[in-house]
């Protein structure tokens, strides 16, 4: 997995170092150079790391985007360290951006994704900015599906208090992956609804009420869009309505809605101790892979 560092006028010796570990032949006058570019501007961060012999810049200017990876080394390919940053920006739910793609790498990049756009960033049309879009950013809103007495749709202002007590509740979610209080130890209860609205506008993830006969009663979701036509998905029930077959009617909802957004596969990742979703999931989809800690499952849609 990639990790980038921060560059400053005060670490950039020793970040160039380190580059070197994993490019015994790189070309450190030239990264240097690159660096040194980079500190000149004032109005970003950047941050850098390494793959296939070229060197990855990451941009922060309010929102995250990569330049086109640059070629350090004699063995080099750019192509294939673009695509390592698809698995990095979708672990850390970054929107995939590359800025600064030369005309000629275009048709080695686009072919790797399913969606994307691409616009000219100069009059003579020799570099773009490419936008690889998930499932999740071509929709304009969140998609709703009603499967029997079941309802999959977007959570409203009214479902604050009750969405809150499910994010809340630490039994229901010692096996969820994500832990509130890290951010911010006591939310207002519209805190929960407004990470998720936030989620959908970058295209990252969707959050589903789940109601029965209209009742809130948990959240589904679709994330970890992975940009080659699959996602991760989750079902979160309130305790006092568990054990009534609510979350494999709310798979069956998910898979509606994936195919809806054409979706070709679905992932669930469970933790080896959660002994009701490993039987969930079981149950629900075809296939399943033992990570020693982890189980994880594939549908095909």
């Amino acid at each position: 997995m990639l990790s980038f560092k921060i560059i400053t006028q005060e670490n950039k010796d020793q970040i160039i170092d380190s580059l070197t570990v994993g490019m015994a032949d790189a070309d450190l006058e030239y990264i240097s150079e690159i660096i040194d570019s980079l500190l000149e501007e004032d109005d970003s961060e950047y941050a850098v790391s390494s793959s296939h012999g070229c060197l990855l810049v990451r941009v922060f200017d309010g929102r995250y985007s990569f330049i086109y990876p640059v070629a350090v080394c004699e063995e080099f390919d750019e192509a294939l360290a673009a695509y390592s940053l698809r698995q990095y920006a979708v672990k850390e739910e970054i929107p995939l951006v590359y800025i600064d793609v030369p005309r000629e790498e275009l048709g080695n990049l686009l072919p790797l994704f399913r969606h994307a756009n691409v616009d000219a960033q100069d009059e003579d049309c020799q570099f773009f900015t490419v936008k690889i879009m998930s499932e999740a950013s071509l929709l304009d809103e969140i998609p709703g599906v009603d499967f029997g007495e079941i309802t999959l749709d977007r959570i409203v202002e009214d479902d604050d208090g009750v969405y809150a007590a499910l994010c809340k509740d630490r039994d229901t979610n010692k096996f969820w992956g994500y832990d509130y209080s890290t951010d911010k130890e006591s939310p207002e209860d519209s805190h929960f609804r407004e990470m998720a609205e936030n989620e959908f506008e970058r295209g990252v993830a969707i959050a589903f009420a789940v109601r029965v006969n209209g009742k809130f009663v948990g959240e589904a979701a679709l994330y970890a869009f992975d940009l080659l036509g699959g996602c991760e998905c989750a079902v979160r029930i309130l305790t006092e309505y568990r054990g009534r077959g609510i979350a494999t009617g709310v798979l069956s909802a998910l898979r509606s809605i994936a195919a809806r957004m054409g979706l070709q596969n679905l992932y669930a990742t469970v933790d080896a101790k959660n002994e009701a979703s490993k039987k969930l999931f079981e149950k629900c989809f075809d296939e399943c892979s033992d990570l020693g800690d982890r189980y994880r499952y594939y549908v095909k849609i």
